[in-house]
């Protein structure tokens, strides 16, 4: 995993809370993980296909993070994520991969490019399924029931 200091700009709009652009050719990835980080308190202000659309989106909504997958159609999120700094140099990037042996074989392209981290994606689902899992567990104790029901 690329890690750099993966602290995104407090944005000055919505009161210092993260504005957040998913990037991501997969509906259900981009379902997920926008429930992910609504439940995390970050601010989803979009969601494009590709990166094209991820251009016009971040001079629309001026994120202060995107999370980019690699495996985009006609470019790819490495390049991508140079394109995007590009357009808003502030812009804090994580590239998620669905092949973590990707992860290894692009590290310094993301590196150059501007990735802050590179994740897999897997690592993203086990934090959705925590999330989900925590949820059900908060509720179950606010309703003082036990896990059995």
């Amino acid at each position: 995993m690329v890690r750099r200091r993966c602290q995104a700009n407090r944005s000055r709009v919505e009161g210092g809370v993260t504005r957040v652009l998913i990037v991501d050719d997969q509906p259900s990835f981009r379902r997920q993980l926008r429930a992910l980080l609504d439940r995390a308190g970050l601010n989803v202000v979009g969601e494009a296909y590709d990166i094209p659309d991820a251009e016009t989106k971040t001079r629309a909504t001026r994120p202060d993070l995107a999370i980019v997958d690699v495996m985009l159609p006609e470019i790819n999120g490495v390049e991508g994520t140079a394109r995007l700094k590009a357009l808003a140099p502030d812009l804090r990037v994580i590239l998620v991969s669905a092949y973590p042996d990707r992860i290894n074989l692009l590290r310094q392209a993301a590196h150059d490019a501007g990735a802050e981290m590179f994740v897999a994606k897997d690592d993203l689902d086990l934090a959705m399924a925590r999330s989900w899992n925590n949820d059900d567990a908060s509720s179950r104790r606010l309703n003082n029931k036990s896990p059995a029901g």
